[in-house]
């Protein structure tokens, strides 16, 4: 639902012979972050311009070595494609977020003041929420701190991500409603690609532990399903 946090936080590389600090605006990053990256109607009709012009720019600085996001996008380089189809995510949901006609809009709109009271309750709750259920699962596949590798730790962060964001979400829809948890989803699985790029993105889990750890957690069912859908979103694909 941080929308415009996610997208303008993505530092993308491009190549050497093109630069995007022309594309800098300190002013837009202020003025976001003043209404924590969760305008309302009035302030959206001023901050969109400005973010709409800076992502041109940015695709712009993309597009630099000659080839457009889409081909970028079907490019054989992982990272690169990636990349590309996170920037094309980002500029869709920004345009409809944008787009007073659009439902994705109103559904924000309709949702943006309960989220502003909700979002930081909830980012503290479901991290300690994680915090139990993870460090007991690994406590029982090592035996001491010093058996834990560089590779075990990221995996740790990128299973408890999930946790907490599915933990968010959840609570999202009994405090906010089922339009706040939809719009929410909608978001997430339109920036797929930008959450594929983030800290889960060269995490190597297997599928026996993503299994084991699932049913470790001895969730419900449609609590279980959740959990893995935003597992899979946060996972890049091999």
């Amino acid at each position: 639902m941080i929308l415009l946090a996610l997208i303008l936080s993505c530092v993308i590389a491009g190549s050497l012979a093109c630069s995007d600090d022309h594309c800098e605006d300190r002013v837009l990053a202020d003025e976001l972050m003043a209404v924590k990256f969760l305008p309302n109607n009035e302030q959206l009709g001023i901050l969109c311009p400005k973010v709409l012009t800076y992502l041109e720019c940015e695709k712009d600085f993309f597009e630099c070595p000659g080839r457009s996001l889409e081909e970028l996008a079907s490019s054989s380089d992982k990272t690169e494609a990636t990349r590309a189809k996170a920037m094309l995510g980002g500029m869709s949901l920004v345009r409809d977020l944008c787009d007073e006609d659009s439902s994705f809009h109103h559904d924000y709109l309709g949702s943006v003041d309960c989220f502003r009271g909700f979002i930081e309750e909830a980012l503290r709750t479901c991290r300690q929420d994680a915090v139990a259920p993870i460090e007991k699962f690994f406590d029982e596949l090592y035996h001491s701190e010093e058996d834990i590798s560089e590779e075990a730790y990221a995996e740790i962060h990128c299973l408890s991500d999930a946790l907490e964001l599915s933990c968010i979400i959840d609570n999202l829809g009994d405090s906010c409603g089922t339009v706040a948890q939809r719009t929410a989803m909608t978001a997430l699985e339109r920036v797929k690609a930008l959450l594929k790029a983030g800290c889960c993105a060269d995490v190597e889990i297997a599928a026996d532990l993503k299994s084991r750890f699932l049913d470790f957690l001895e969730l419900e069912d449609g609590r279980k399903s959740a959990v893995q859908g935003i597992l899979d979103l946060l996972k890049r694909r091999r």
